[in-house]
C-alpha cells in the first residue's frame, strides 16, 4: 500500500473514532479541554476582538465558545460531523471539513485557531499549508499540540488499568502515537512545519495550564472517554465499567500534577 492511501485509511479510522465519541467527549475531556483552548486562545499575540476566526478541527466546540467570548466571530469545520452536531443549536456556523482541503476560498479569514487538530495529521506541512491559504495576508495561525516529553502522569496510569480490563490500543491510536504525534510534539519540528508551509514570524511556546487534573475523578474521566478508549469502555457492562473506573480513581489517589503542558505554535501569513 503506497504511503498515501495508508495516510487515507489513518484519516478514515480516526474519523470514525471521533464519529462515536461526541457525547462521551462533552461528559469527560471537554472540561480539561476547555481550559486548554482557553490558554490557547490567550497566547495570540494580538486581540482577536471582532476577528472572522476559523476554528479546525473544533470537535465539541470548546475553542468557538473561548472565541466567541474573546469578540471573535468563529467558524467550525471538523472532519467527524457526529461532533459538530453537539449542541448544534448554541454554536456558530458549522460545516464538515477536512484540514487537508479546507472548503473555503483564499483568505477567506483573519485568523485560524487549530486546537490540537494539526497534530493528527500525517502530513502537518499540508495542513500548515491550507491554514495559510484560507488566512489573509498579515493573518494568524495559532495551534496547539502536546510535547512528545511531556505526558501527564494519569495518561500512563489510567491505562494500565484499562488493560487490566482487556484494553489493546486501536490501531490508528498506535499509529499517532508511534508517528504522527512526533510530527507536532518536538517544538523544531513543529516550527519547522510552518516555515516549509510558508509562513513567516514562526514560534512554538510553552505553556503550562492549570487544568485541574489533580482530581482523580476528572482525570479518570478524561482518559476513559477519550476516542481512543470509549469504544472499548462502552463495550464493558455496567458492573465492569464501574468496577474499571473506581479502580483508574483509587490508582491515582496519589498526589498528581493539577497542570498539564501544551505548545502553541503562533505563526503569520506572509
Amino acid at each position: 500500500m503506497t504511503r498515501p492511501a495508508r495516510d487515507a485509511e489513518l484519516v478514515t479510522e480516526i474519523k470514525g473514532a471521533y464519529e462515536g465519541s461526541a457525547d462521551a467527549w462533552a461528559s469527560g475531556p471537554t472540561t480539561i479541554y476547555r481550559r486548554f483552548a482557553e490558554a490557547l486562545v490567550a497566547a495570540a499575540p494580538t486581540s482577536l476582538d471582532g476577528q472572522n476566526v476559523l476554528d479546525l478541527g473544533a470537535g465539541t466546540g470548546v475553542a468557538s465558545e473561548v472565541l466567541t467570548d474573546a469578540g471573535a466571530q468563529p467558524i467550525a469545520v471538523d472532519l467527524a460531523h457526529a461532533m459538530l452536531r453537539h449542541r448544534r443549536e448554541e454554536r456558530p456556523p458549522a460545516t464538515v471539513g477536512d484540514a487537508q482541503g479546507l472548503p473555503f476560498g483564499a483568505g477567506t479569514f483573519d485568523a485560524v485557531v487549530a486546537a490540537f487538530c494539526l497534530n493528527h495529521l500525517p502530513d502537518p506541512v499540508a495542513g500548515l499549508a491550507e491554514c495559510r491559504r484560507v488566512t489573509r495576508s498579515g493573518g494568524l495561525v495559532l495551534a496547539s499540540t502536546f510535547p512528545s516529553d511531556g505526558n501527564h502522569p494519569a495518561k500512563a496510569i489510567v491505562e494500565r488499568e484499562l488493560e487490566r480490563s482487556g484494553y489493546q490500543r486501536p490501531r490508528w491510536y498506535r499509529t499517532f502515537k508511534q508517528h504522527i504525534a512526533q510530527l507536532t510534539g518536538d517544538d523544531a519540528a513543529f516550527a519547522q512545519a510552518a516555515w516549509d508551509a510558508g509562513y513567516g514570524d514562526v514560534e512554538v511556546v510553552a505553556i503550562e495550564v492549570e487544568a485541574g487534573l489533580d482530581r482523580p475523578e476528572l482525570a479518570v474521566d478524561w482518559r476513559l472517554n477519550m476516542p481512543h478508549t470509549i469504544g472499548f469502555v462502552a463495550g464493558l457492562d455496567d458492573v465492569a465499567r464501574g468496577e474499571l473506573r473506581a479502580r483508574a480513581i483509587a490508582a491515582l489517589s496519589g498526589e498528581l500534577p493539577t497542570s498539564a503542558a501544551i505548545r502553541v505554535l503562533r505563526a503569520h501569513v506572509p
